[in-house]
């Protein structure tokens, strides 16, 4: 690998591009950054960035967009840069637009997680990832939308165990996601039900999905009442660190340099 001195001037270019809304021009640096020092140099670049700034990168390839950066960052900078994510959440978008929020979170954790098909780094990506209560908030956030049919499979888990369950009736996209959670890390699994059913009592109550009328009892023990996505989706934009980054520059791309790889 090449003199690691060159990293902090790739950082900082990197961090420049994205902070100006080029997060095309920013991939390719980190393409360039491969190309001529190797994977683990573009991990090294990955973990300088600024949580926020890994975020505003990360969050512009989900979905079919492919990003070098998806497949390398280090399970620890994904998980702090998941704390931004709900930076731009406005109470007029968690109001008006709920499930664009919602399908773009799910988007941006099931293409980091399900982007290899190496198994100890998608484990040490949820690992990471749910040792944080943010991390956690965001994980319920999106198994709020599936309540119903996380009870079910939580339900199938407690009677067979992790491993030998996963049948449901439903093909919801966030079933996947909940038995990797499930079958790699069971203190995360649980952590996340207990984020989505807070008066939880194993062996003691039921969990239990709100309906629709709204009319459920509070107070009535037997039950443990989930979260509602909403209430859920407050409590992560609650979460996002005070220090956010800089709202991108529409139309500023400005070029890579010719310095930065010298």
């Amino acid at each position: 690998m090449a003199d690691n001195s060159n990293f902090p001037a790739i950082s900082r270019q990197v961090s420049e591009l994205v902070l100006a809304g080029s997060t095309a021009h920013a991939e390719e640096a980190i393409n360039e950054t491969a190309e001529q020092f190797g994977d683990l140099a573009v991990v090294a670049v990955l973990d300088t960035l600024e949580p926020q700034v890994a975020a505003m990168h990360l969050s512009s390839f989900d979905g079919g967009k492919l990003s070098l950066a998806t497949l390398l960052i280090s399970p620890k900078a994904w998980a702090e840069s998941l704390a931004f994510f709900a930076a731009t959440w406005s109470e007029d978008k968690m109001e008006d637009e709920p499930e664009v929020l919602t399908e773009a979170l799910f988007a941006h954790i099931h293409g980091i997680i399900f982007s290899t098909d190496d198994a100890e780094r998608r484990t040490a990506l949820i690992h990471a990832a749910l040792a944080t209560d943010w991390g956690t908030t965001a994980f319920a956030v999106l198994f709020s939308t599936a309540t119903g049919e996380i009870i079910e499979l939580a339900n199938d888990i407690h009677a067979r165990g992790a491993h030998s369950s996963g049948q449901t009736t439903s093909d919801h996209d966030v079933i996947p996601l909940a038995l990797e959670i499930a079958r790699s890390d069971t203190d995360a699994w649980d952590r996340v039900l207990f984020e989505l059913f807070p008066d939880w009592v194993p062996g003691e109550n039921q969990l239990r999905a709100r309906s629709e009328e709204g009319d459920d009892d509070e107070h009535h023990h037997e039950f443990a009442l989930a979260r509602t996505t909403r209430d859920l989706m407050v409590r992560l934009r609650k979460q996002v660190p005070g220090k956010s980054a800089v709202t991108p520059k529409k139309g500023a791309r400005p070029s890579l340099g010719e310095d930065i790889f010298a």
